[in-house]
């Protein structure tokens, strides 16, 4: 009995050692799926306020895209407007009479002027013809020249042609400040694409740290469950091995009383045989058939 109980005993030394572990790797593992869920919900929290950035750029460049939309429309019905003007304005050229400019004159120098530079080009000539040729070339440049000054200088003045030609400045400049517009805002939608492209990479690699984060936390959470279980189990054992050697402690107390109680009855019994006999007792060996029932 008292080796069975002795090694129950040592057993339960084992099994409290076994649950102090278990508690101790429980709350470790509590401890770190804690740490990784906080991680991983600053991330989460960083990831939703990265988005919402990412949707503000988004409808930022959205409005930038349309802004653009309307001003290239603009800008074409200006061009449209200025096309317009300039045929206007080559027409009322065309039409326009010149006092003292004889058109067809003009035309005609102008040909010969053409021939005669062909000529010099395409043909070999002597010095004299050489000569000759540029000569000519030289005059009747000059002379459509001087015709022609004479023809801007009046067309200048006219009424029509300047209120066109205004028209056409204006127009151009109109396109033209429209295309600087364009463009300053075609260079804001490409840093702002740039932007969107580095934030939703950003969100990406910490949207993925975040998971990871996720990943420990769930892993030592299974871990600190499986802990606290095996825990319950160990706590069990412990707590049925406990009663099992209370159960033998308290067999073993009763079995020591009981031979104790026996050797009493058998030394009593002496005594009392001695008693009967008329032998003298002492006070010690009276106190024991007192205990033992015989007076």
């Amino acid at each position: 009995m008292s080796e069975l109980l002795e090694d129950f005993e040592q057993k339960r030394e084992i099994i409290r050692k076994i649950v102090e572990e278990h508690i101790k790797k429980r709350d470790d593992a509590a401890a770190e799926s804690h740490r990784f869920a906080e991680e991983r919900d600053i991330l989460n929290n960083k990831v939703r306020e990265m988005r919402e950035e990412v949707k503000k750029k988004i409808a930022e460049k959205n409005d930038l895209i349309e802004n653009v939309q309307k001003l290239r429309a603009e800008k074409e019905e200006h061009y449209k407007e200025l096309s317009e003007l300039r045929k206007q304005y080559r027409k009322v050229r065309e039409e326009t009479s010149v006092e003292g400019v004889d058109r067809r004159s003009l035309r005609v120098k102008e040909k010969d002027l053409q021939r005669l530079e062909t000529r010099q080009q395409t043909t070999l000539l002597d010095k004299k013809e050489e000569a000759k040729v540029v000569s000519e070339i030289r005059r009747l440049s000059n002379e459509i020249r001087q015709i022609k000054s004479v023809r801007e200088k009046e067309l200048e003045s006219n009424d029509s042609i300047k209120d066109l030609s205004q028209k056409i400045n204006g127009e151009r400049k109109s396109g033209e400040t429209l295309k600087k517009d364009i463009d300053e805002i075609s260079k804001k939608i490409t840093a702002i694409s740039e932007e969107i492209n580095k934030s939703l990479q950003d969100l990406d690699e910490t949207r993925k740290n975040a998971d990871d984060f996720h990943e420990q936390f769930v892993k030592f959470s299974q871990e600190s469950t499986k802990e606290h279980e095996a825990f319950i189990q160990a706590k069990n054992d412990l707590r049925d091995l406990e009663k099992v050697i209370s159960s033998l402690r308290t067999k073993a107390r009763a079995s020591k009383k009981k031979e104790k109680e026996g050797e009493l009855q058998k030394k009593a019994t002496t005594l009392f045989d001695k008693f009967k006999n008329g032998e003298q007792l002492t006070t010690e060996d009276l106190l024991i058939l007192q205990k033992a029932g015989f007076l």
